[in-house]
């Protein structure tokens, strides 16, 4: 049986009296690619940051690489002892729409800070690490350049370098292309398929249909914080069942 990396069950998150999650359940094996698909406001994103442990859940059950992070008693969630969560946490890597770099520091600093404060690697384990990432992502070249002084694909790349250099498990993206123009999202697109090829564990919240439909052993379609519809990418993008989930793709065609 496939080792499976993240379960989550019925999972609800409110702000206030508005219900964002109104019960998420969804399974991730080892290897697999999820794309994540709805209209703005439907509640993908909260549920990224829930399992990335930027917000906390109100009610559910979620596992992570075989650990649970959170279970519910008497009607609301209850998280494992903090050392435990920050563990746990190691095991996803989140990378975001608006890059989040720090911008006082360097590529090099940015992908190596993490790893000597998070993961207590030396300087030189760090600095190894970070330059081969960034010879994967075709920017050893920009590792003295500062945030400033690169596109915005290439700020987008040395953010998926630095989420990639603390070794996660499960690998998230929120909407990655989403403040690129059409060439530079064709740039941060194939850095993603490569990794998909790579058999990298990943869920992606995107606009990028045929991507998803390309990249995608799974889908969710989510709207007003339910999954409407959910199954293999083939048959989401290609056969939806459900009427809501057709006319939302419809129009993307």
């Amino acid at each position: 049986m496939a080792e499976l990396m993240i379960k989550a069950e019925n999972i609800k998150k409110s702000f206030s009296s508005l219900e964002v999650l109104k019960g998420i359940s969804f399974y991730l094996e080892k290897g697999q690619v999820l794309s994540v698909i709805g209209p703005s406001g439907s509640g993908k994103s909260t549920l990224l940051r829930i399992v990335t442990q930027l917000e906390r859940a109100d009610y559910g059950y979620l596992e992570i690489g075989g650990e649970k992070l959170f279970s519910s008693e008497s009607g609301k969630a209850v998280y494992v002892k903090a050392a435990d969560e920050k563990r746990i946490g190691l095991k996803t890597g989140l990378v975001f729409q608006n890059f989040n770099l720090f911008p006082h520091f360097s590529v090099l600093r940015n992908i190596t800070e993490a790893q000597r404060a998070v993961l207590k690697r030396t300087k030189e384990e760090s600095v190894e690490i970070a330059m081969k990432l960034l010879r994967k992502m075709g920017l050893e070249d920009k590792a003295s350049s500062y945030p400033c002084q690169l596109s915005g694909g290439q700020m987008q790349r040395v953010s998926i370098a630095r989420a990639l250099a603390l070794d996660p498990q499960v690998l998230f993206f929120d909407e990655p292309t989403s403040a690129l123009d059409p060439e530079l999202t064709r740039e941060i697109l194939s850095v993603i398929r490569e990794l998909a090829e790579e058999k990298m564990t990943m869920v992606v919240v995107t606009h990028e249909m045929n991507f998803a439909k390309g990249i995608s052993d799974k889908a969710i379609f989510m709207d007003g914080g339910v999954i409407c519809e959910q199954g293999s990418g083939g048959k989401l993008f290609t056969d939806p069942e459900n009427e809501r989930t057709r006319r939302f793709l419809k129009s993307f065609s």
